[in-house]
């Protein structure tokens, strides 16, 4: 039944908690659902970016018709390409809603500037103005300069970025401060915000996700948690590019079992490839 998603939808807010649907209802709310689904669906990247010298790929998988997670890549010039992994509080229409705002205004000012703190920090102010209190979008944004393998990175209250170096073959996380978008009209947000820069080398891994990966539970409500993902990142990190995140999925695909899956699920991996190595066309797995 898909009666849960009653307090997400405009239409039918009112409607009291305990009546159930009738069909007429049923059939405007999943039509709804539908439109939503689609036009989301339609936001997210279709292909991988194609870098020299970078392996990049992606999954998604919404928990319900509409979700609330979003990633990008935005090409900011011919040397600098943005990358980005976000999660909207709430679910359904609103979370979408707010989540396609958030990827507007992001796409917009991340083109003005090589400093992901000074983009975001524009796009809060208007966010701020646009979404009811109580939302916000937590982000991890960062900027890749192809030529020097540096990456930019600032963080809105989002989860550590995991990097493997394979030199050391060691797993480190990467947490800049940084509040929520949305959460402050500016002032404090600005303040807060921080950027940090990261040399990778050849061979070294990056790992961004939401929290549907930490938080996926089994059926006796035992959490997937970073320490497991940051082991099995370990652990899967010399597999060849495709293995990687596969193998992350599989993991906690594992770990739910026959429970069904509580929040969106996005991931996005990279790795520095050597010279003689080039990106393959994947296209975004679903």
């Amino acid at each position: 039944k898909k009666t849960g998603l009653r307090d997400h939808m405009g239409l039918l807010r009112n409607k009291p908690a305990g009546e159930e649907f009738d069909d007429v209802e049923k059939k405007l709310l999943e039509h709804e659902l539908a439109i939503a689904g689609e036009l989301q669906a339609n936001l997210l990247p279709r292909r991988l970016p194609q870098v020299p010298g970078l392996d990049i790929r992606a999954y998604y998988k919404p928990s319900r018709e509409v979700g609330g997670d979003y990633y990008d890549f935005i090409e900011i010039d011919a040397d600098h390409l943005g990358i980005l992994v976000a999660d909207v509080s709430g679910k359904g229409i609103p979370a979408s809603i707010v989540m396609t705002e958030t990827r507007a205004l992001t796409k917009s000012e991340a083109v003005r500037t090589l400093s992901p703190a000074e983009a975001l920090v524009r796009v809060n102010r208007t966010l701020y103005q646009d979404i009811k209190r109580g939302m916000f979008v937590t982000m991890f944004y960062m900027i890749l300069s192809i030529h020097r393998r540096v990456l930019t990175v600032t963080s809105c209250g989002h989860n550590p970025m995991v990097i493997w170096r394979k030199a050391t073959n060691t797993c480190h996380l990467v947490n800049p401060n940084g509040l929520a978008l949305g959460i402050d009209k500016g002032p404090f947000f600005e303040k807060t915000v921080k950027e940090q820069r990261i040399q990778l080398n050849e061979g070294d891994r990056f790992l961004l996700y939401t929290d549907g990966i930490v938080e996926a539970m089994n059926a006796a409500g035992e959490q997937y948690g970073p320490n497991r993902l940051n082991l099995r990142a370990k652990q899967l990190a010399p597999s060849a590019p495709g293995e990687f995140l596969s193998g992350i999925v599989s993991d906690v695909e594992a770990h739910e079992g026959d429970a069904p899956q509580h929040d969106d699920i996005t991931i996005v991996s990279g790795q520095i490839l050597p010279p003689e190595a080039q990106p393959d066309e994947t296209q975004v797995s679903e």
